[in-house]
C-alpha cells in the first residue's frame, strides 16, 4: 500500500511540473521578458548597444527636425532669447554661423559647442533661421540611444545609408574628421578616431554642410 501510494505522488508530481512548464513556455512565448527584447534590439542594432531609455525632450535629437529646443526653421531671435550671444561665429552673404560653448555635465573643465548655422528664410530678406544645426554634448540622443561617443560601426547599424561626404584635415594638428551623412534621413556625424564627436541635423533629403560659411573652423576640407 505504502508503495502505491509513493508512486501516485510521484505520479501526480510529475503531472503538475508538466503542467507548469507548459503554461511557462506558454507566457514566454506570448510575452517575451524585458530582457530577451532588448538582446533581440541589441543584436539588431536598434539601440547600438546603449541603454534604451526615455530621453529629456530638451536633449532629444529628432533627425531632419530638431536637436534639444533649437530646431530648423526657428526664428534666430528666439535661438538668442534661449542661449543668448553666440560666443563665436562668422557672417557672410546674408548668412551667419553662430557657435555657443556650453558646460559638460559630466566635465567642469570640457565645453561643448552648439554651431547654428543661419539665413534669411525667403526672399522678403527679413526673418534669419535656423538652416542647420550641430551638438556635441553626449547627453543629446535620439531615441535609438544614438549620441557623441559611439562608434562608426554602431552608427552604421542604426543608419546603413551613411555614406562619407566630406574629410577635413586640422591645420595644427594635422588630425583628420571626415562627415558621414544619411542625407534621406537628415542627420550627420562628425567621426574622429572611428568615434562620433559631433551631430549635425539638416533638412531631409539635402547634403550636411552645404553652407555659405565653414561649420569647422581651423579644419580644412580634403575631399
Amino acid at each position: 500500500m505504502y508503495l502505491w501510494h509513493s508512486f501516485l505522488v510521484a505520479y501526480s508530481m510529475k503531472i503538475v511540473n508538466a503542467i507548469a512548464a507548459g503554461l511557462l513556455g506558454l507566457a514566454t512565448a506570448c510575452h517575451p521578458t524585458s530582457d530577451k527584447k532588448r538582446e533581440e534590439k541589441m543584436h539588431n542594432g536598434t539601440i547600438a548597444g546603449h541603454e534604451l531609455k526615455k530621453i529629456d525632450s530638451t536633449k532629444l535629437i529628432i533627425p531632419g527636425n530638431r536637436a534639444g529646443e533649437i530646431f530648423l526653421g526657428q526664428d534666430m531671435q528666439d535661438v538668442f532669447k534661449k542661449m543668448g550671444n553666440a560666443d563665436d561665429g562668422d557672417a557672410a552673404m546674408g548668412s551667419a554661423l553662430g557657435i555657443w560653448y556650453t558646460k559638460s555635465s559630466s566635465d567642469s573643465t570640457r565645453r561643448d559647442p552648439v554651431t547654428i548655422f543661419s539665413s534669411y528664410r525667403d526672399s522678403n530678406m527679413v526673418v534669419k533661421v535656423v538652416k542647420q544645426l550641430s551638438v556635441s554634448a553626449h547627453e543629446f540622443s535620439t531615441t535609438d540611444g544614438i549620441h557623441t561617443g559611439v562608434k562608426l560601426a554602431e552608427l552604421k547599424s542604426v543608419y546603413p545609408s551613411l555614406k562619407i561626404s566630406m574629410k577635413y584635415v586640422n591645420e595644427k594638428t594635422k588630425d583628420t574628421l571626415s562627415v558621414y551623412d544619411d542625407r534621406n534621413a537628415g542627420i550627420a556625424f562628425d567621426i574622429q578616431k572611428d568615434t562620433c564627436s559631433a551631430i549635425t541635423i539638416h533638412p531631409k533629403n539635402k547634403p550636411a554642410n552645404s553652407t555659405y560659411l565653414s561649420v569647422h573652423p581651423g579644419w580644412r576640407t580634403i575631399i
